[in-house]
């Protein structure tokens, strides 16, 4: 009767377990952090067409709001 009652409360912590790694990301947000890293991006295409030489980026306005220091908007599309 013992290794039954033992037995079930085993499986019962193993229960409780897995649901506890399967429920944890509805309750426990991680923050996504960004590399302070510089990091060298080469353009190939932009829509369709190859690009030579160098293209300026100074970025002053996204959907008209002006953006000063480093935070910047970013959508990435497939």
């Amino acid at each position: 009767m013992k290794i039954d009652i033992y037995t079930k409360l085993i499986l019962l912590s193993i229960a409780i377990s897995l649901w506890g790694i399967l429920l944890k990301p509805v309750f426990v947000s991680e923050d996504a952090r960004a590399s302070s890293a510089i990091l060298d991006v080469n353009i190939k295409q932009i829509d369709g067409r190859r690009v030579y030489g160098t293209i300026d980026v100074n970025i002053e306005k996204v959907d008209g709001r002006t953006f000063i220091g480093p935070s910047l908007p970013v959508k990435v599309a497939n």
